[in-house]
C-alpha cells in the first residue's frame, strides 16, 4: 500500500513539474423581463496545463437566481478535466468532463438544499495576447440531480433543471478570461 501511494506521489509531482498554471474566472448573467426573473454566477478558477491537449481546474463561485417570489443563492465547485480536440492557431475547441456540487439555500426556508452535475460542456478559447485568453462555454450533455422540494418556479440550483441529456441554453452560457503562468 505504502509502495502504490508513494508511486502515485511520485507521478503525480512529475506531472505537476511540467503544468502550466493558469488562473482567472468566468461569469454568466441571464435576465428574463417577462418572468422577471435574473440569474447569475461567478466563478474564479485556478487550473494547471498538463500537455498540449489535457489540463485540470477547479472553478469555485457563487450563483444567484431570483424572480418576483423567490431568491436562491448558493455555493457552487466545479472539478474537471479538459480535452481540447482542435487548435487553430490562437483558437482552441475543447470539452470539459468533471462533477459538479451546488449547495444553496431558497429564502424563507430554513434548510439549504444540493444538487449535483456530471457530464460534458463544450468550450472554445481564444489567445488575445501573449499570457491571455478569452474563454466561453456554452451547453451542457450530462446529468443533473437535486435534492430541492418540489413545486418552486424558479430554477432549482444554479445547474438548472434536474434530468438527462443536452442543454444548448443561454442559461448555460459563460464567459472569462485567464492568465497563463
Amino acid at each position: 500500500m505504502k509502495k502504490m501511494l508513494l508511486t502515485l506521489l511520485v507521478a503525480v509531482s512529475a506531472l505537476a513539474a511540467n503544468a502550466q498554471m493558469y488562473v482567472g474566472g468566468e461569469v454568466g448573467l441571464w435576465r428574463n423581463n417577462d418572468a422577471h426573473s435574473t440569474d447569475f454566477v461567478i466563478q474564479p478558477e485556478v487550473g494547471f496545463q498538463l500537455s498540449d491537449s489535457w489540463a485540470i481546474g477547479l472553478n469555485v463561485g457563487f450563483a444567484h437566481s431570483s424572480s418576483d417570489n423567490l431568491k436562491v443563492n448558493g455555493f457552487v465547485a466545479t472539478p474537471y478535466a479538459r480535452y481540447t480536440y482542435l487548435k487553430l492557431g490562437s483558437v482552441n475547441l475543447f470539452l470539459d468532463g468533471g462533477f459538479g456540487f451546488n449547495t444553496y439555500k431558497l429564502k424563507g426556508y430554513d434548510e439549504s438544499c444540493n444538487a449535483w452535475q456530471v457530464g460534458v460542456s463544450p468550450g472554445i478559447s481564444v489567445r488575445i495576447a501573449k499570457n491571455f485568453n478569452f474563454i466561453a462555454h456554452v451547453g451542457f450533455l450530462g446529468y443533473r440531480d437535486s435534492d430541492a422540494p418540489l413545486g418552486h418556479d424558479a430554477p432549482v440550483s444554479a445547474f438548472g433543471d434536474d434530468g438527462f441529456g443536452f442543454r444548448l441554453s443561454s442559461n448555460d452560457l459563460r464567459f472569462g478570461l485567464y492568465y497563463d503562468f
